[in-house]
């Protein structure tokens, strides 16, 4: 499932070919993959592509309805021009490579020039829903604050981490408590902070705490401003992967020397998903 920097990205990159354009037509393959009228959104021009979590949001200068993108574990989101330039992002299946629509495409965007997007999605997890005002507040009220939201204070943070029973990990990448900690971000922004994963976070000091917010916050902007990380599932469409995985401190680097003390990594089971971490650069 690609991360916050990697729906970051994917926002920017279609916001310019989709701004100002307008949605001729709806074409759904696949029922599961689309919710709400299409009628709504065929005609106003679209004023925003944006990120809340790793919600992508397209807006309509009308203001009535969103349209609310997951691509979870296997979505892409495919823009393809008048001269078949292909642009966004998602999961790598050939689909990105391919003539489209493919085999995986579940919903199909007709744009008024002569552009069309395309969201495949091959496990059929991802959705687009079109929602009013409200249904959009209530879906985005699911997630905690954006980790990189300038509103987040020290102080906040802290008393928030008091009340956790949970290892520190669990905590930051429940996006309840704050959107858009991932699994490589975590890792590393626990290793940035010198923090150990398996730490209790009602334990964490108030210094600790705020080590670890900024650690999270770096690790977080560094992803977006290298597009991303290209590990596993995730690869933007057009080839340009996301850099990040060549600075990756400790993720996905089992038996790897740490890069600030020089101790192997260790790979753990925590919540079901892997945790890598340094023994002893980490308590």
């Amino acid at each position: 499932m690609p991360e916050l920097p990697e729906v970051e990205t994917i926002a920017r990159r279609l916001a310019t070919k989709l701004i100002g354009r307008t949605i001729l037509s709806v074409a759904v393959l696949r029922s599961k993959s689309w919710s709400g009228q299409s009628e709504f959104v065929i005609g106003p021009r679209i004023k925003t592509v944006a990120r809340r979590a790793k919600i992508l949001i397209i807006e309509f200068d009308n203001s009535l309805v969103s349209i609310l993108i997951h691509l979870k574990m296997t979505g892409q989101l495919i823009h393809v021009d008048q001269d078949k330039i292909k642009i966004g992002g998602g999961h790598p299946t050939t689909d990105w490579i391919d003539e489209l629509p493919g085999k995986h495409t579940r919903v199909i965007l007709k744009l008024d020039d002569d552009s069309t997007l395309y969201f495949n999605d091959m496990r059929v997890f991802g959705w687009m829903k079109v929602v009013a005002k409200a249904e959009k507040t209530k879906e985005l009220a699911n997630y905690g604050p954006d980790i990189i939201d300038s509103k987040i204070t020290d102080a906040w943070f802290y008393q928030q981490l008091q009340k956790k029973s949970q290892s520190i990990k669990q905590v930051i990448m429940d996006s309840a408590f704050i959107a858009g900690v991932g699994n490589i971000y975590a890792c590393d922004g626990l290793h940035l902070a010198r923090i150990s994963p398996t730490r209790l976070a009602k334990t964490l000091s108030q210094s600790e705490a705020e080590q670890l917010l900024v650690a999270l916050q770096t690790v977080i902007n560094r992803g977006i401003e290298l597009g991303g990380a290209t590990i596993q599932n995730y690869k933007n469409v057009d080839g340009l992967s996301g850099k990040y995985q060549y600075e990756r401190r400790v993720y996905a680097r089992e038996s790897d020397s740490c890069v600030v003390c020089g101790q192997s990594i260790l790979r753990i089971k925590q919540g079901g998903r892997s945790t890598f971490y340094c023994p002893r650069c980490q308590k």
